[in-house]
């Protein structure tokens, strides 16, 4: 796929060393939700859906969504914690449609197919 803009340079995969668990309420859900979550450029990001390699091994992030976009906060790493954030509210239902309007996108900075990877063995948490 070529790039629309020539000054556009071509970023290399990033790999995250691991991977975070937010909980979370969707819109219109009444169970708490696991959602994966990694560090990129910085920042935590909300990783809901994947897209795997033809091999298997590694997938890329279908969309990414900044933590910090959201009232959250950070769980001590203890052997009883579910997971590594919490946010407090509700996140929108449309955020994890297979197809996000460009306002909500537009709105909550979601980066769409980002140049990263994370392979397979990471996309299972550790109990």
């Amino acid at each position: 796929m070529a790039c629309a803009s020539g000054d556009r340079k071509i970023q290399a995969m990033q790999e995250p060393k691991r991977l975070f668990r937010v909980a979370l309420y969707k819109e219109g859900t009444s169970p708490m939700e696991i959602c994966a979550a990694m560090r990129h450029e910085g920042e935590i990001w909300l990783v809901p859906d994947w897209i795997r390699s033809p091999r298997g091994r590694s997938a890329k992030p279908l969309r990414m969504i900044p933590l910090s976009k959201f009232p959250h906060k950070k769980f001590p790493r203890t052997s009883e914690a579910f997971a590594d954030y919490a946010i407090d509210g509700v996140v929108p239902k449309g955020l994890f449609d297979r197809h996000i309007p460009p306002v909500l996108s537009a709105a909550f900075g979601v980066l769409e197919r980002p140049a990263v990877r994370v392979q397979m063995g990471l996309l299972h948490y550790p109990s």
